[in-house]
């Protein structure tokens, strides 16, 4: 499912961010429909012109992201909020 946009994104990711900076894209198969500075907008365009069809919605600069957590990989760390630490909290 969205193979194709994210083939599209990823080739084109040079283009996209020279010709939209940080604005959230919308992409159908191989082409941009729409380009705008909030999710929120984009969402809402996205309802309004591809109804229930899956589309893309990503902005280029996203890909020049890069995150590592070593802590998290090695499970030295947990993300799952449920498992935190009460020790620190109190209860009134």
């Amino acid at each position: 499912m969205l193979d194709t946009e994210f083939k599209y994104l990823a080739s084109h990711s040079e283009e996209l961010l020279r010709l939209y900076g940080g604005k959230f894209l919308i992409i159908s198969g191989e082409q941009v429909t729409g380009a705008f500075d909030t999710m929120e907008e984009a969402l809402q365009s996205t309802g309004e012109k591809h109804g229930l069809k899956n589309v893309l919605i990503r902005r280029p600069s996203d890909l020049q992201i890069e995150f590592s957590a070593p802590a998290l990989t090695l499970g030295l760390l947990s993300a799952d909020s449920s498992q935190s630490n009460n020790s620190t909290h109190k209860e009134p």
